[in-house]
């Protein structure tokens, strides 16, 4: 079975178009490729290994294992140094070809992993063998085991509105996303205007991307160190967690342990979030001018100064419910603003009636003067929103037919820092006496619909035309009424 799984996934050399290192992939070099006995590539085998370099060079964060394999034949301390030698000769070709050797490791593996019986020919010959494997971008990780099962993945779009595309370190060009897509490092998501998207960690902590924000993933370990003590508070550039490039990302971090972090890379910063609490949450834009717009809605943070900044260098420290800018030099002198405060809502409250021949609901709330983002969704995650505006009045008046609503105010600043968001859940209804009569037309409907039929079959039976022609006339005024009532 083993041996039949293997062979299913084995990639020709000669077939560049059938050339992946996806999760649970490998390129297999038969024996074949080299000289009898030795580690020289066959004259005759080199032009594939040149489009396999143009295939690595078209990937800037695909890295690659090379592992030797051999069969039994001989000691094993001989079949692991042809096996290493084997991997070396095809890992200087590609270098050789223009692939950074920092992009290459390679392995002699022995005898230590056959795909096929050692006790027959065809089997040795299959088990002399070199096999190219994906690994993770940043931790170097096998994107395929040894029977061929991918690498579990860091994360997966949990929640999606079109258009979102991606691009993993595999491949070189963008493809729209699907739902429980699987994530691993150097994942590239983009968001199209009004798209959004959703990305859950294996821990459940979540990723919110708005639309026009282009992010990178770089994987996620709760136990990866991004800062260390509180008093030194030095953020690690490799305890990078995902890389914002542009738009806006909030997120939720959940079952977070004090020794853990999280860590956002931007243009102009480093920021690491660790927690006293089991939970740290908070919002980071990327403007147009590539400033980094933080702010901290639970938690704490930690935010090293990259660039563009006159603080470059140092690290600050944002409580909960404050906010940092960096990249400008206007807000230097400040290393922490004060969040504006969650606003209030005091109508409606969690239920409404509809009155008679209008579906204009009145929102009323409380945001201590600042403008709020007023925003109604179908359904709790927010990605079929029917309204959205910022106000400056406390008020709005929102059309609205009857349903279950969740609805979502947010204070902003002059500057754009948000507030906590208040998030209510809001049932719309016709008023009683409404839903009485209109279960009783559905009742007179429905009468007059069976009664029309009936007279319709009895004329046609007894060759009365009149008959037929009421019972038409009675099934056009139900349909009538359905449509009236609709």
């Amino acid at each position: 079975m083993l041996a039949a799984l293997i062979t299913s996934m084995h990639l020709s050399l000669w077939a560049q178009e059938e050339y992946s290192l996806a999760p649970g992939k490998k390129i297999i070099i038969t024996d074949a490729t080299f000289k009898k006995g030795s580690a020289v590539i066959e004259e005759s085998q080199r032009p594939a290994f040149a489009r396999l370099a143009e295939y690595l060079k078209q990937r800037d964060h695909l890295n690659i294992e090379i592992g030797g394999h051999a069969d039994n034949t001989g000691t094993e301390e001989q079949n692991v140094k042809l096996s290493l030698e084997r991997a070396e000769a095809v890992r200087e070709y590609l270098i050789h070809s223009g692939i950074a050797a920092s992009r290459i490791r390679t392995r002699g593996y022995g005898s230590t992993y056959p795909i096929a019986d050692n006790a027959t020919e065809e089997g040795r010959t299959r088990n002399r063998r070199v096999e190219i494997i994906g690994l993770t971008a940043f931790s170097g990780k096998l994107l395929a085991g040894v029977d061929g099962t991918a690498l579990a993945p860091d994360a997966r779009i949990t929640m999606l509105k079109p258009v979102v595309r991606v691009m993993p370190a595999w491949e070189n060009t963008w493809h729209e996303a699907t739902i429980n897509q699987p994530l691993y490092e150097a994942f590239k998501i983009s968001t199209d205007e009004g798209a959004r998207a959703d990305i859950t960690f294996r821990n459940n902590s979540v990723l919110h991307i708005r639309d026009n924000t282009l992010v990178m993933i770089y994987g996620f370990s709760p136990q990866q160190r991004g800062l260390v003590s509180d008093d030194i508070a030095t953020v690690h550039g490799q305890g990078t967690n995902v890389e914002l490039t542009k738009g806006v990302l909030t997120f939720k971090l959940r079952d977070m342990r004090q020794s853990d972090t999280f860590s956002v890379k931007t243009r102009v910063s480093q920021i690491g979030f660790n927690t006293h609490s089991s939970d740290a949450a908070a919002k980071i834009y990327v403007d147009n001018r590539q400033r980094s717009i933080i702010s901290v809605l639970e938690g704490q943070a930690y935010v090293k100064v990259t660039n563009n900044d006159p603080r470059i260098g140092q690290v600050l420290r944002v409580s909960e419910d404050f906010g940092i800018i960096v990249g400008d030099s206007l807000y230097a002198q400040e290393n922490a603003y004060r969040l504006p405060p969650m606003p209030v809502l005091h109508e409606p409250i969690d239920r409404v009636e509809l009155t008679e021949g209008s579906q204009s609901i009145r929102f009323a709330w409380e945001s201590n003067g600042y403008p709020a983002r007023l925003e109604v969704a179908t359904n709790a995650d927010f990605s079929e929103i029917v309204y959205n505006q910022v106000r400056r009045s406390p008020q709005a008046h929102v059309i609205l037919p009857a349903g279950k609503y969740f609805v979502r105010l947010t204070s902003i600043d002059s500057i754009g820092f948000e507030s906590k968001s208040l998030i209510r859940a809001l049932v719309v209804e016709y008023p009683q006496s409404a839903r009485i009569t209109s279960h009783r037309f559905r009742y007179l409907e429905l009468g007059l619909f069976i009664i029309g039929t009936a007279a319709v079959w009895a004329g046609i039976l007894i060759s009365k035309i009149v008959l037929v022609r009421i019972g038409v006339g009675m099934i056009l005024a139900a349909i009538l009424m359905l449509a009236f009532a609709s």
